[in-house]
């Protein structure tokens, strides 16, 4: 009997030290009561080994747990799936029809800092077919038309990669670098055919330091870059 209320003060203690993850979700009117909600790892493809799971009740749902590590992880509602840190403390999700909104947490923080960021250039982009209609209407030529547009284009990308280029770089030592600069690499393998990089992909790598390279996927994309 000792033995045992020993042991189950042991189990407190190491319970106690874990890293603890809390998600309090507030969903508007988007997702119907009754959807299940999901965590799951990026690379799983069904619901049988979510993370964790609950069911959306009264536009509310709540899920928490203990995780060994810090995580980028999806929430998946229905057919709607979001990016999320799994990682020790309140992680507050509000989903409404226009906006999503993940905070509490210095990662998460973080993530959506830069995705907010990311989208507004991104609205930009999708801004100059208008641009474009505009500019016709306003009697410019094709020439000078191209010429604007061309302009503003390599201006957007140029603002983008360095947005992306400082957020990965200044989460190096953590798993939003990873997540991001993986996901720039997959993007190049899928528009080329083949792993390859970008010089994009080159500068951060290189400016990256020695335990960023150390990550087990990116040496795996990196050997297939070179043939290994």
């Amino acid at each position: 009997m000792r033995k045992y209320i020993t042991f189950l003060l042991v189990l407190s203690v190491l319970c106690s030290c874990a890293d603890k993850y809390s998600i309090n979700g507030l969903s508007s009117g988007y997702i119907t009561d009754g959807t299940m909600a999901y965590i799951r790892n990026l690379d799983e493809t069904d619901n049988f080994g979510a993370i964790d799971s609950c069911e959306i009740i009264h536009g509310q749902f709540h899920m928490d747990g203990i995780i060994d590590s810090v995580m980028c992880v999806t929430l998946n509602m229905g057919s709607d799936m979001f990016p999320i840190v799994l990682e020790s403390g309140i992680i507050n999700i509000n989903i409404s029809n226009n906006n999503v909104k993940i905070d509490g947490t210095p990662l998460n923080d973080s993530l959506y800092y830069f995705l907010t960021r990311r989208d507004s250039l991104k609205i930009l982009f999708d801004d100059l077919s208008r641009q474009e209609s505009s500019m016709y209407l306003d009697g410019y030529s094709q020439e000078e038309i191209m010429k604007t547009l061309t302009t503003e284009t390599q201006r957007l990308e140029r603002a983008l990669d360095k947005l992306e280029t400082n957020f990965i770089l200044a989460n190096s030592n953590n798993t939003l670098g990873v997540m991001w600069f993986l996901r720039l690499c997959y993007d190049a393998r899928d528009w080329y055919g083949f792993a390859t990089t970008t010089p994009q992909i080159d500068e951060i790598y290189s400016k990256a330091p020695k335990s960023f390279k150390k990550n087990k996927m990116i040496q795996e994309y990196m050997r297939q870059v070179n043939g290994k």
